[in-house]
C-alpha cells in the first residue's frame, strides 16, 4: 500500500506514503556526478532520494534529478507482466528504471518518449533480491505520466491528477472517480427529507461520501480530492506542508490494516520532493518531525551519500 502525489503550485512537489509491514533498511541517498547508480553509465545528473542500498548500489523508491523530474515505484503485485526481452525496444529490468529515467531526461516529455519505447524485463538485482511487481509515476510537479507494465507492454498513460495507488491498474481509478464527482467541501444539499429542517447536524459535514478505508481505491479517491481542495499560503514552506497534510489523509496507522497473512502494515515514511527549490523532505512513522535535505549540499561529494532515516 502506497500513494503518490504530484502538487502544482508556487512550488513543484512530488511525494509518496511507503506503506509496508517492515523496513527494508531504506535510506536517504544522494548520487552526485560519477556515482554508480547500477544502470552502467555514471554519466548522469545529481540525484536525490530514497533507497535499499545494495552492493553501493541504490534501489530507489522514489528519487528526483537536478533538473526536477521525479519518479516514484508503487508495489502492483497482480497484474504487472515483465515481458522478456522484445526487439526494437529498449529492455530495462524493473530496478533500473527509475535511475535510467533520471539519468537520460530532463523533463516529462522526455521520460514519456523514453518510456513509449521501453520493454520492463523481469531480471533480478540479485539472487536475493528478486524483480517486485511495480507500476510507476514520473512527474515534474506541472504534469505526470504513470508507466504499468502490463501483458501487451508498457503502458503509459497521462496522469492529470497526479495521483498514484496501488492495484487495480491505473485506468479503474480514473473510472472509479466518475462514482465521486458530487464530493465537495461544503455541506450536503437536503434533497429527500422534506419534513426535515435543512439546518445540517453539525459542523464538518463537508466531503460526505468520502470512503475512508485503507484500500487503493478509497486512498486514490480521497489523495485526489485532498489534493484538490487543500490550500496553502504559497510560500515554500506552505507547499510543502500541504503536502503532508495530504498524504496524512491516506497514511496508515500501524495495525489498521493487515496483510494477508496477518502482519501489521503501516506508512513507514511519507516524504516529498520540491522541484523548485531542490530539496528532499522526509518524515517518518517514528518522528513526526519533518527533516529536509538540500541536494545542492552535497555538491562536492565523491560516490554516493547515505543518510539514516530521522
Amino acid at each position: 500500500m502506497c500513494t503518490a502525489i504530484a502538487i502544482s503550485g508556487s512550488s513543484m512537489i512530488f511525494g509518496r506514503t511507503l506503506d509496508l509491514e517492515r523496513s527494508y533498511g531504506e535510506r536517504i541517498v544522494i548520487a552526485p556526478y560519477g556515482s554508480n547508480i547500477g544502470i552502467g553509465s555514471l554519466a548522469h545528473p545529481k540525484i536525490i532520494g530514497s533507497a535499499t542500498v545494495s552492493d553501493g548500489i541504490p534501489l530507489f523508491y522514489d528519487a528526483m534529478n537536478e533538473y526536477g523530474l521525479c519518479a516514484a515505484a508503487l508495489n502492483f503485485p497482480r497484474s504487472a507482466v515483465y515481458l522478456p526481452e522484445v526487439s526494437g525496444k529498449r529492455n530495462i529490468p524493473s530496478y533500473a528504471l527509475i535511475p535510467t529515467i533520471l539519468s537520460e531526461c530532463k523533463s516529462i516529455d522526455e521520460a514519456t518518449e523514453l518510456l513509449n519505447r521501453t520493454n520492463i524485463i523481469g531480471d533480478s538485482f540479485s539472487p536475493d533480491l528478486p524483480a517486485t511487481p511495480m507500476h510507476w509515476i514520473v512527474s515534474d510537479g506541472r504534469s505526470s505520466v504513470v508507466a504499468e507494465p502490463l501483458a501487451g507492454g508498457l503502458e503509459v498513460i497521462a496522469a492529470p491528477y497526479g495521483v498514484l495507488t496501488n492495484e487495480p491498474p491505473y485506468r479503474y481509478h480514473l473510472f472509479n472517480l466518475e462514482s465521486y464527482r458530487s464530493l465537495h467541501p461544503g455541506s450536503p444539499e437536503n434533497r429527500m427529507l422534506k419534513y426535515h429542517s435543512d439546518d445540517v447536524l453539525s459542523g464538518g459535514m463537508g466531503a460526505v461520501g468520502l470512503p475512508g478505508d485503507f484500500s487503493s481505491p478509497s486512498r486514490f479517491v480521497r489523495a485526489v480530492y485532498a489534493r484538490e481542495y487543500t490550500g496553502s499560503d504559497g510560500s515554500e514552506w506552505g507547499e510543502v506542508n500541504r503536502f503532508f497534510h495530504v498524504a496524512s489523509t491516506v497514511s496508515v496507522p500501524d495495525g489498521c490494516s493487515l496483510t494477508a497473512d496477518g502482519r501489521p502494515s503501516k506508512t513507514v515514511y511519507t516524504s516529498c520532493f520540491d522541484a523548485t527549490h531542490m530539496c528532499y523532505y522526509v518524515r517518518t512513522y517514528d518522528s513526526q518531525s519533518i527533516t529536509k535535505i538540500s541536494l545542492d549540499a552535497y555538491e562536492c561529494e565523491i560516490g554516493i551519500t547515505e543518510i539514516a532515516m530521522p
